[in-house]
């Protein structure tokens, strides 16, 4: 069974604080504050994962994160029986009488949520859409009743959640690959927030906090991928992530590739990133009109005064 990553470090000084974010954070602690829990939903690469730890790490109490996956079972959250425990009393207090008694009992081992739960921790449940819904079901008492049941347990049938307890749950949308459908009474006990790309200029300033690059080789990057996003959107597809931006500043700035969109280097560092992006967006495209469009765009951030 998979071990709880309770207090597992946060690192919020990877987090930017810009307009774009503060808003969000703002509202978002409200409702935990007021006791309900948080969903961010949205494209793979938008912050949904940092934006939570950020949030969990505001509010002063040890957090649990816990990540989705379609073998997770109601064993690895709330916990179940491993190996046994065994336990013996010799009596040897008169010589002459030997007496030896034996105890073996199956060992019971508590799951992920259980300390969560009881200790009113923050917990992160980071793309719970991964994980099938029959073990999702757990948090429709967690949530509801303010319970936890722990099925298979004799002693402890249940323990009831700590009024501290929080919780932040992260997803994709559905027509993500790999991801299930959560089901309706679930989505129907916490707070939906859509979360989409940022602006340019808070995703400016995070290629220059996560990647070292000047703010203007930063914003050259930022607005690239923003036009490939455009084009992308246009076909009703999802772009390229926040993560490509970062990818592709890390990179050049690390292998020394000037960053000029005429720069030989640095156009096949771009075409390299951005070329399954775009394949995905423009299907129609063969692979040298993929790269021919991702040129075309550094020739037009040449145009518009990049250098």
């Amino acid at each position: 069974m998979k071990q709880p990553e309770a207090n597992e470090h946060l690192r919020p000084n990877t987090f930017i604080e810009t307009p774009f974010f503060q808003e969000i954070v703002k509202r978002t602690s409200q409702y935990i504050h007021f006791g309900f829990p948080i969903h961010f939903v949205g494209p793979s690469g938008v912050g949904k994962t940092s934006l939570a730890m950020f949030i969990a790490s505001q509010l002063n109490r040890p957090v649990t994160i816990i990540r989705g996956n379609p073998e997770m079972s109601n064993v690895d959250l709330i916990g179940g029986y491993f190996g046994f425990s065994k336990k013996e009393l010799i009596d040897n207090y008169i010589h002459s009488v030997y007496k030896k008694e034996q105890e073996v009992k199956p060992k019971w081992i508590n799951g992920q949520l259980v300390e969560a739960v009881k200790q009113g921790h923050t917990l992160i449940f980071d793309e719970f859409t991964r994980s099938k819904p029959d073990t999702n079901n757990i948090f429709l008492s967690i949530l509801e009743e303010k319970v936890l049941p722990l099925y298979g347990n004799p002693k402890e049938p249940y323990i009831r959640v700590h009024p501290n307890f929080s919780v932040i749950f992260t997803s994709n949308p559905d027509e993500y690959a790999g991801v299930f459908q959560t089901q309706d009474a679930l989505l129907d006990r916490f707070i939906t927030i859509d979360l989409d790309y940022c602006d340019t200029d808070t995703e400016m300033k995070i290629i220059h906090h996560r990647a070292g690059v000047n703010m203007e080789e930063a914003k050259m990057i930022a607005q690239l991928v923003s036009r490939i996003r455009v084009r992308c959107r246009n076909a009703n597809k999802q772009g390229p992530s926040l993560r490509t931006s970062i990818m592709i500043a890390s990179i050049a700035q690390k292998a020394q590739i000037p960053m000029d969109p005429m720069n030989r280097q640095f156009q096949m560092l771009c075409s390299d990133v951005l070329w399954l992006s775009v394949c995905r967006c423009q299907s129609y495209m063969d692979k040298q009109a993929v790269k021919e469009c991702i040129l075309e765009e550094l020739q037009n951030m040449k145009k518009s005064g990049h250098s």
